[in-house]
Parts: C-alpha cells; structure tokens; sequence
C-alpha cells in the first residue's frame, strides 16, 4: 500500500510527559518508517504535572492537530495562564498535588457523577470539529482511538459516523474490565456499557494489551472472535543506545520507575514495611530509588520509618534521565495493586528490556507473573500483601547473585516489533473498505 495514512486521537500526547504517553509516541515514531503518513488529534492546551519536549523529538514526520477544550483542566490552566506565562520547564514537575486536599475530593465527586464520559468530555465538540477539518484536509485512511480516557472513544465513534472512515481502538486499560476504574453508580455503570458495546463492536479491529483482557472481551462480546489483536506494552531499543547507568556506591541498588500511584498504596507501605523489618546491617546494604513523582505521603512514611539514608526520590526525570537510572540498578521494582490479576504495566518491558531483574510485587496468579515465569524470571514474585516473603526476596538479594534476563527471551516485546504488528492490523481493515 502506498499513502497511507492514519489519524491518532489522544487527548494525553506530547509535549506531556509521563509513561502514558510513551505507547503513542512510538507508534507514531515506527509507523513513520513503515511508510505512514502519520496524524495525532490531541488536546491544545492542558494543565499537567510534568511536561518532556524531548518525545518530540522522535516524532519530526508526525503532524500534530491541536483542538482547544473545555473541560476542567484545560479552564484552570488558562485561567492559571493569565497570572503566570513561563512555559512549563522541559521535563520538570510541577509541585506535587496534594491527593488527600479537600478541593481534590470535591473534583474527583464532581467528576465521576456529572461529568460524561469522564473529566475531558469538554474537549468532544471542539476536538469534533477540527477532526472533520483534519479529516477533510488529510483524507486519512484510518483512525486510530487510544484508551485510557472514554473521551478518546467516543469522539473517534462520533468522527468514524460523520466521515465513515474506519476506526481501529487501542486498549493500553480496560474499559468496564479495569481493576483501578469504579464507577458511582450502576446506572453509571451501565452507560459506560452501552458505549464500550457499541464502540468496540463497531470498530474494524480491537487491540488489546494482553491476553487476560483479550479473554474477557471475547467472553462478553462472542462476535469479536477473530477480531481482537494482542500488542502488549513494550521497550524501544533505540532508547537504550545512548543510555549511560547512573553512578553508583558498592551498595545494592534497587530502582522503582515511575509514579507510585495512591491505588497502589497498600502495596508500597507493605513493601516499605518489609524493608524496614529487616536488621540494620542487611537495611545498610541496600539503596532504593525512585524515579519518579514525589508524592507526599509516600515520602513522609519513609521519614516516619528512619528510612531517609536507604530510600530517595528523584522527583519526574525526562525518559532518558529515568533510562540511566534504570540501567545502574541491580534489581528493578514494580508494584500493583492486591487483586489486580490482568494488568502489563509498561515499566515492566523497559526493565526487561535492560536485562534488569524484576522484583515484582504482584499476584503470583495474575499476568505479570506468568509473563515472568513465561521467560523463567519468576524468582523475585511476591504478593502484594506477602511480607514475610518480601524479606526473604531481601534477605536473598544480598548474596549478590543477580540474574539477568536474556535479550532474545524478550525481543517480542520491542515497541519496532509492535508497531511492525500494528502496521499489519491498520492495512488489514483499510483493505476490507
């Protein structure tokens, strides 16, 4: 096929930061070389907590469409605009919210009962509008609809409608299915029902993040049989040429990448616990780290447990920054929620990527765990609510026998292979126009 051509619609995109943003951008970075013309439909202006201008610098053959909006986020950062113009510092956080803060609360009430489909809905009729204007100049092939965010769904369904130009979803998370996602109502519940039906049996083809969501769908959806697509999180290897590892003492280090999110709560403090239940001269043994969002109440317990000299936050690193970091650990850690047997967190194929081991706080039945043991690197498995077995992971790391993961077990999960795959499910439904 030769011009092709593809709209992506994602309110979250560049110059945002964040491991959100990274499946998209890579998409749009690989698809390029495969001979797409590639498009992104993204919000104009937002408010967020770090910004990276870096990711656009692998994505020079995409053109950006910006609609402006009017849902919450996009009003308080105009608003925030008028008193305070300096753009927002490359790969610098702003300061931390405060998720316990009452206006926070009055949001997020705000948001789950009154707002539809969630808290960008305002940017569906501008957004709505420069897509048909984008549409009509660009003429492209095919959509391609991103989730998380309904808002990305519902306007793609509402574009694919007026202009009748195919639409493939992307899942990265579940819809109904996502273990994090509660709705407040069953009438709520039942709406966002309605809309993931007819959205996703109306699409040429569905991807999925991982099999577990693959069978789900299918169970609740027979007529999807055949028309679902896995294309798990990944690694780009590229991302790695020009990694240098952080300094480091002789001490074992232990590196966390990424936000540590309230929904995972349980799972921190358990393992914080466990750390900080071991004898003194095994805890001088060890230096965490983590790469990411200084939140307060997780900080505040590592000073509540006389952890301060083992445990430190860098606060938000540009990807590449996070990248060293990552490369100079000894073992690598991630967290999920007690219960949350289905979700592939994108952290998890950048460690493996590195050949970093995985001490991986999740549920020894759940999808991460049998994609660890499906490349024989389950050793470091712990229930999220299992800290005896937390200390004896401790208690087994300081004989200093790390084993790191083969390259040829994990290249299936290379962003460049993924998008090759992509490439593939786009040119199958724009065949069948």
């Amino acid at each position: 096929m030769e011009n092709k051509r593809v709209l992506l619609i994602s309110y979250d995109f560049p110059p945002i930061g964040g491991g959100g943003v990274q499946r998209n951008v890579k998409y749009m970075k690989y698809l390029s070389r495969l001979g797409w013309d590639t498009n992104v439909l993204t919000i104009k202006e937002r408010d967020f907590y770090v910004y990276d201008y870096s990711l656009l610098d692998e994505i020079k053959q995409t053109t950006i469409h910006k609609a402006d909006s009017l849902d919450p986020i996009s009003i308080v950062y105009k608003i925030k605009k008028i008193f305070k113009k300096e753009k927002p510092d490359d790969g610098k956080e702003a300061p931390g919210v405060d998720e316990s803060a009452w206006y926070v609360s009055v949001y997020r009430f705000i948001r789950d009962w009154f707002m539809f489909p969630d808290g960008f809905g305002g940017w569906i009729p501008l957004a709505y509008k420069k897509g048909l204007e984008v549409i009509s100049n660009n003429k492209p092939d095919i959509l391609l609809a991103t989730f998380p965010h309904p808002t990305n769904a519902i306007l793609t369904y509402f574009l694919h409608k007026k202009s009748k130009i195919p639409y493939v979803i992307d899942f990265r998370d579940a819809w109904l299915d996502d273990p994090y996602v509660s709705f407040p109502s069953f009438v709520h519940r039942k709406i966002h029902g309605f809309w993931e039906r007819k959205i996703i049996l109306g699409a040429g083809r569905v991807i999925v993040y991982g099999t577990p969501l693959k069978d789900i769908l299918e169970k609740k959806y027979p007529k999807l049989k055949g028309n679902i697509d896995v294309i798990t999180n990944g690694f780009d290897p590229e991302d790695f040429d020009k990694v240098i590892p952080v300094h480091k003492n002789n001490k074992i280090r232990i590196v966390y990448s990424g936000a540590v999110y309230v929904d995972r709560r349980e799972t921190y403090v358990n393992f914080i616990e466990a750390f900080s239940q071991l004898p003194q001269e095994i805890i001088n043994q060890f230096e965490i780290v983590f790469v990411g969002d200084k939140l307060k109440w997780a900080t505040k317990l590592i000073q509540e447990k006389n952890l301060t000299e083992h445990i430190s936050f860098t606060g938000y690193l540009q990807h590449s920054e996070a990248l060293n970091y990552l490369a100079s650990a000894d073992i690598a850690l991630m967290f999920l929620k007690a219960g949350d047997k289905v979700a592939l967190t994108g952290k998890i194929f950048e460690y493996l990527g590195l050949g970093v081991p995985v001490f991986a706080c999740v549920e020894e039945d759940g999808a991460c765990a049998d994609m660890l043991k499906s490349i024989n690197h389950d050793q470091y498995v712990v229930s999220p609510t299992n800290i005896y077995k937390m200390k004896e992971i401790f208690l087994n790391l300081i004989h200093r026998e790390f084993k790191k993961v083969d390259y040829e077990s994990v290249k299936i999960y290379s962003r460049k292979y993924h998008a090759a795959c992509l490439n593939d499910v786009l040119e199958s439904v724009v065949l069948k126009k």
